[in-house]
């Protein structure tokens, strides 16, 4: 099932994409879904971030062996916070900051939690998925080094594209995740490349933070990451899901 989030005759909704159609549902996923009976084709709507304001957005550092460098392996799954403002949606684009001069890419398969977890097990964790979908943790890489917190490097506007849509069931465990630049491939892995998987990194978190239903979770990135620059196209695709494609632009200083 793909979940999306869609604008269409100026009213903003969600629905089940079904072939070319968008078939829409009463109320969020995170409830019971109910069909309302009205459908538009899935070519005239304006797709949105699917979570458009998660009330928590957790992200995994360091969670590709090849993303490590010569820095160790971290010793349990090391998640920073995002901000909900940093959300964007399919095709908006994401905005270099002024000032910021190194500002990557880095495609992730993401976590949206579908309902409470609170000390889950890893055998329960799972359970507590409402599905995936693609995302992009945008990342200033010299405010990330030069900043003693990553709250700007990490979390400045349009910084966590998402979409385009949530996909379940799906199996997280073992999905080919590609990111092109301007049509180039830059990056490719599969997550079962993982350090930390999808359920293991749920349970562990939830000993600590209550994840509750719309919660995101950003599961690492692979290998080495491409600056962005104004002009540019990022597209991050998951096997299974889709693919997110955003522009880039420079604001005006």
């Amino acid at each position: 099932m793909k979940i999306v989030r869609f604008e269409a005759g100026g009213k903003v909704g969600y629905g089940v994409v079904e072939g070319d159609a968008v078939g829409m549902i009463s109320g969020s996923p995170f409830g019971r879904l109910r069909r309302t009976g009205e459908s538009h084709a899935l070519s005239s709507v304006r797709l949105l971030a699917p979570v458009p304001r998660p009330g928590k957005i957790l992200a995994l550092a360091e969670n590709y062996r090849s993303h490590l460098g010569d820095r160790p392996q971290p010793s349990r799954p090391e998640p920073f916070f995002k901000t909900a403002t940093s959300v964007i949606g399919p095709g908006d684009a994401i905005v270099i900051p002024p000032g910021a001069q190194q500002v990557h890419e880095e495609g992730e398969l993401v976590a949206v939690i579908g309902r409470r977890a609170r000390n889950v097990s890893e055998s329960e964790a799972l359970d507590c998925v409402l599905g995936y979908t693609c995302g992009n943790d945008v990342s200033a890489r010299d405010w990330q080094r030069a900043d003693r917190q990553w709250w700007r490097a990490k979390s400045a506007d349009t910084f966590s594209p998402l979409g385009p849509w949530i996909v379940t069931p799906l199996d997280p465990t073992a999905l080919t995740i590609s990111v092109r630049l301007n049509g180039r491939e830059v990056q490719r892995c599969r997550t079962n490349e993982m350090i930390y998987g999808v359920a293991y990194t749920i349970a562990d978190l939830s000993k600590y933070v209550t994840l509750e239903p719309g919660d995101l979770l950003f599961t690492g990135t692979s290998g080495t990451t491409s600056q962005i620059r104004g002009g540019d196209v990022v597209e991050v695709e998951i096997e299974g899901i889709g693919t997110l494609r955003n522009p880039v632009t420079a604001a005006v200083s």
